[in-house]
């Protein structure tokens, strides 16, 4: 099974490395069929259980998601020219700066738990 940090070879993200060099010219060939997915150790990168039932269902679906990948590997994308590249010259984002609201005590009435000057929220992360 490999290393445990390791994904499946099916999952390994070298369909994304190069979709984002599109400038090449790269396609698998559709002959090459990719082994089934390990979904119980898929699972267990998730953090998640699934019956063993469950993961017979899923099989199915992550070979699916796994072959759409493989068709985007396959389209030509010679003629487009990239939106938005690491090597892009130029700051794409907008500048981080303050803005006052007009009114205030409207946004502050709808917030459900608010002790000046912060609004509290749920907790939405879990340290495990």
């Amino acid at each position: 099974m490999g290393s445990r940090g390791a994904l499946p070879f099916s999952l390994r993200p070298t369909m994304v490395v190069n979709i984002a060099l599109a400038r090449r010219s790269y396609s698998t060939p559709a002959s090459r069929a990719l082994p089934p997915p390990d979904v119980p150790r898929l699972a267990e990168t998730a953090r998640i259980s699934l019956t063993p039932s469950e993961a017979e269902e899923f099989a199915p679906k992550i070979q699916q998601v796994i072959e759409w990948f493989g068709q985007l590997q396959a389209v030509d994308l010679q003629s487009i020219e990239p939106a938005i590249r690491a090597d892009t010259e130029g700051d794409n984002l907008r500048d981080d700066t303050p803005e006052c609201f007009e009114n205030r005590e409207a946004i502050v009435a709808a917030v459900p738990n608010y002790e000046e000057p912060y609004i509290n929220v749920p907790k939405v992360l879990n340290k495990e």
